[in-house]
Order: structure tokens, then sequence, then C-alpha cells
């Protein structure tokens, strides 16, 4: 049995459960815990710990795993141990943050290329000749804005407008904790500004927005016959409100 310890950096909407990912404490990189469900979903019987609590966000998670499980779109996939508990350990230091975060941070601040392309998808057959070096990545973009949208069901569907390097992207959001803040907002693209002020978010700065980019899934979108995954925005950070909610000076 294999043990370890991230810093949870997402915990995004998947097939009517969750998915959860961080970075190693150790600093040796990404790791995406899986269930042995074909997609790897996980569900609240596989992450709820014994007090009842849910990982968050900036939680250190111990989580046992039995084995490596890569695929070709999720490189730092691993399979999980159900017969063991997860657990939470001692709260983040701003210290261990800064070592952990800020690089991966830079190596994703000289190029516009996002887990490999400048598009907002990958054709899985391209991903299954040559495997994705990685399907996670922690950004600070430039120029957000954030656009809520309805669809032909009524139903509010929620984005993420962004410049990295240069280049923009338009991306879905899977963070149910953004998404149920946004979902108190009418039809329209809004700036930092206006999403902070409109939903008082009171210990958020504009430009203290850093995003958790994940990729999907393989799945035949509508009206095509090839199988794609998407990047997602899987966790939207301000690192503001990281900072007043863990005590960080």
């Amino acid at each position: 049995m294999f043990s370890f310890e991230i810093v949870c950096l997402a915990k995004s909407i998947k097939y009517g459960g969750i998915c959860i990912a961080g970075i190693k404490t150790d600093g040796s990189g990404w790791l995406r815990p899986v269930s042995n469900r074909q997609d790897g979903t996980l569900y609240p019987e596989h992450y709820t710990l014994e007090d009842g609590r849910e990982p968050e966000l900036f939680d250190i998670i111990r989580i046992p795993c039995l084995r490596a499980y890569p695929k070709c779109h999720q490189p730092e996939n691993w399979l999980i141990d159900t017969s063991k508990d997860w657990e939470i350990l001692e709260n983040l230091t701003l210290d261990h943050a800064r070592s952990l975060l800020n690089p991966e941070i830079q190596r994703h601040s000289h190029s516009p290329e996002l887990l490999g392309s400048l598009d907002k998808e990958i054709c899985y057959e391209n991903l299954e000749r040559s495997s994705a070096q990685s399907s996670l990545a922690l950004i600070k973009p430039e120029s957000i804005l954030w656009q809520v949208k309805i669809n032909l069901y009524n139903e509010k569907k929620f984005r993420c407008l962004f410049f990295l390097c240069g280049t923009s992207y338009d991306l879905p959001i899977t963070d149910p904790i953004w998404v149920n803040k946004l979902s108190s907002l009418e039809e329209g693209i809004y700036s930092c500004e206006e999403v902070i002020e409109n939903l008082e978010l009171c210990n958020f700065e504009r430009d203290q927005f850093r995003l958790t980019i994940s990729l999907s899934e393989p799945f035949i979108p509508s009206g095509q016959e090839k199988k794609f995954c998407y990047k997602l925005v899987a966790a939207v950070i301000n690192v503001a409100d990281v900072k007043y909610r863990l005590g960080w000076k």
C-alpha cells in the first residue's frame, strides 16, 4: 500500500460525484486519487472522513492508494485503497504553500500553451498515440471575465474567459463552490470587480485569482464522431481569501 499527502487544489463536479486533485507535499508533483469506477469518479463513501467532514481546497490530505493508475489523458491518477480512511492533517503554512505552488505557477507563466496545446480540447486519438505529459496545472491568468449563460433547457452554465501569455481561453467551470456563487448572477459577462461587488465577497481581491485547470474524461461531443478531452476550470482560488481563511500573515 502507498500513502500520499497532497495539498488539495481541486474539488470539482464529475458525473454526479467529484474529482479531487492536488500537489504532493514533498514537491514531487500532482496526484489525482481515483476510484475503480470506469471513469474514476469519487463519491462520498470514498472521501468522507470519520467525523463526516469532506476535504476542502488547501486542506492537507493523506490518501491511501493501491497503485499508480495512469491514463493516456490523465497520467497523475492513483487508485485509492477503499479499505483505509482519508485523513486531514495540520494546516498548510504560508511558507510551505509558497514553496509548493509558486514553482507550479511559474512553470505556466512563460508559454501560452495550456496542458500541451493552445486549444480548449485535445483529440483523444492523439492522446492514445502520445500520452499527455500533464492533465493538471495551476495558473495565474490575465484579464479574467466570468460568463453566465442560459442554455436551451433554461439551465445556467458558467465559463471563465481569460488570457495566458496573450492567448485567450474560454473554459467551462466545474468548481461547485464557485458555480454556486455565480448562480445568483443574471446572464451576462462580469469582470472580477463586478463579481466581487455583486456577490459581496469581502475577502477577495480582483487581481488575486488563480485557476486549477484539469483535463476531462474523453467523450464524443454533439455533432462530432471522435472523442475529445476538454480543459476545465476545476478550482477557482483567490489568494487573498485563502490567506484570510487560513490565518496567513
